[in-house]
Order: structure tokens, then sequence, then C-alpha cells
């Protein structure tokens, strides 16, 4: 809880900041409530979003700052704007704990020892091209091993379900490494193609390339058209996350609304927590201690991310990637 109020209390200070009123001004509510069934699972509590409010308000700085940031051939850091969904377009959304926390990349290995699935986030590598400045490649690198064109073509169907953004960009090449399949996208559209199929795709010894092909009126596209917003652009590597209902969250909007969450169970729900913490059972509970070391990475992360976070914004000169 004291947390949460430590996040609120940052949250402030950067509308402050970037809006120049008064504190007094500000909204004096939440902007969103715990909306979780009476007996819910920690994992299930469930929040919602409002019309108004400090989160609103924090959001709405927050989103417009969502950027990729890459090297360019030159060597120089560059950043692209890709903003978050603004507040107007959240009212009424809904989230569970364990939906944020699938898409807090930072958690996605514990995320996927504690409940067996893929979290909805997946970090990528975006580079430019060092033969061609228009060109760009995405490195996603997928636990599932391809062992032929069309189980490569099963899993870059689930990672574009996934990640919308990929349905634009066209299949480069994929291969076995470290255990896993690496897969390069590039920026040129496939309209009107199979990009798994024979005239397009060469298999040479377990691995993929992309075989030009003429007469293909494909176009390439600017990186700043081919992603939807990313995570990562100040706080760590680049992470695809994927959206909700086709709205793309901020990440530190995501923080906001877990610490919010976690702060309620604590207040207005000891009775979830302590049974949570004691790791008991009873004869017709079952344990609830699954999401504890969530939370604890969790926690620990905030803490360390977000005030960070918030000096930069505050401090641009010194954000390496300012400019």
């Amino acid at each position: 809880m004291q947390q949460f109020y430590g996040m609120v209390g940052f949250a402030k200070a950067l509308v402050i900041s970037q809006s120049l009123q008064p504190l007094s001004t500000l909204k004096p509510s939440h902007g969103i409530r715990d909306v979780s069934e009476g007996n819910s699972r920690i994992a299930d509590l469930k929040v919602h979003v409002d019309r108004a409010g400090t989160f609103q308000e924090f959001n709405d700085v927050v989103a417009p700052l969502t950027r990729l940031c890459y090297i360019d051939d030159a060597t120089n850091n560059r950043t692209v704007g890709l903003p978050s969904s603004d507040s107007s377009k959240l009212y009424g959304m809904e989230l569970s704990l364990r939906e944020i926390f699938s898409r807090i990349p930072e958690l996605g290995p514990l995320y996927r020892m504690t409940f067996g699935d893929d979290p909805d986030s997946e970090t990528i590598l975006v580079q430019q091209s060092l033969q061609q400045q228009e060109e760009f490649q995405i490195r996603v690198d997928e636990k599932d091993l391809f062992t032929s064109g069309e189980s490569l073509r099963i899993i870059v169907t689930r990672l574009r379900r996934k990640f919308p953004f990929l349905d634009q960009w066209r299949v480069n090449s994929a291969q076995h490494g470290w255990g896993k399949s690496i897969i390069y996208f590039r920026n040129v559209g496939k309209a009107g193609i199979d990009e798994f199929s024979e005239p397009y795709m060469l298999f040479n010894d377990g691995s993929y390339e992309e075989r030009p092909v003429p007469n293909d009126n494909n176009k390439r596209f600017s990186i700043a058209t081919g992603l939807h917003p990313l995570a990562g652009g100040f706080s760590s590597a680049t992470n695809a996350v994927s959206p909700i209902k086709n709205l793309h969250v901020s990440e530190f909007s995501f923080q906001y609304l877990a610490l919010f969450l976690l702060s309620s169970l604590v207040r207005y729900r000891p009775q979830i927590w302590t049974h949570a913490i004691s790791r008991s059972t009873f004869q017709d509970i079952a344990p609830d201690d699954k999401a504890l070391s969530l939370i604890e990475e969790f926690l620990a992360l905030n803490s360390v991310i977000l005030p960070n976070v918030v000096a930069m914004i505050l401090n641009p000169h010194e954000d390496a990637w300012f400019k």
C-alpha cells in the first residue's frame, strides 16, 4: 500500500510538471476501482477504469512518451515515437492482475514458470540494415523449434495473432540457435504472396531464407507506420506487448493498475492476503500462494524502474536518447 501511494505521488509530480497546474486542481479520485469478486483469488483480482482521476491524468502524461530506441547505421541514438492509448479510450476497460502481470515484460520468465502459459509480451530486437538505410529487421527468439515450412508458418501465425503489427512484416529468415527458433522479419509488405510457399521460401539445411522474386509489387514501409506501441523505451530491452481489444496501454500505466490492485488487496481484502502469505490450506479453500513470487518480483522492479523513469522524464537532458 505504501508503494502504491508512492506511485500516486510520482504520478502527480509528472502531471504537475507537464501541465504546470497547481496541485489543488488535480482530480481527487483514483479514477479506477476494484471490482473483484468477494472470494476472488489473487491472480483474478480485477480493476475497472473509470472516466477521470489521477490514473487518467498520469496515463495521459506517459502514453505519448512510449517510444522505440535504436542505434542507426552511423551508431547514432535514434528514437521513434509510438504513443500508447490515451485515457479517453481506456474508459470501461477491466483487467485482472494476471492479465496485467502477463504484460509487464520483466516478469515474463517468472510468469511462464508460475502459470505455465506464455506471457503477453515478447522481447524483440529492432535493427536498421547496414546496407540499406530504409530497411529494418525485427528479430524474435521463439521457444518452439520449427521443423518445416508449415511448422514455421504456425509459429509466425501465433506471433502475429498476439502482436498484430507483425502481420505487416515479411518473414526474411529463420534458423535454430540456443535451443530456439530465431526469426527475422523485414519491413516489406506481403500482400498477394504466400511467403511460406516454394517460390518465396528456400529451406537449406534446417534454415529458411527468403527468395527474391521478380514482379513483387510490395513496398517497404517506414518503421513508424510498421510498429504498435512497445515497452522498454525508458526502462529495459524492447518488448512487444499484446493489445487489449486493440488498445495499447503504457507499460507504466500497467504498473499503476497492478499496484492499485495490490494496495486494495491488503487494505480491503485482508482475509485473502493473509490466506495467501500463510500458505495455508483448508477443507473448502485451496491455497492461493501461486502469485506471491510474481508480486515480490514486481514490487522490486517497480521500486527501481519507476523512480528512474520519473527522474528521466523530469530531466530529459539526462536521457541518453533525448534529442
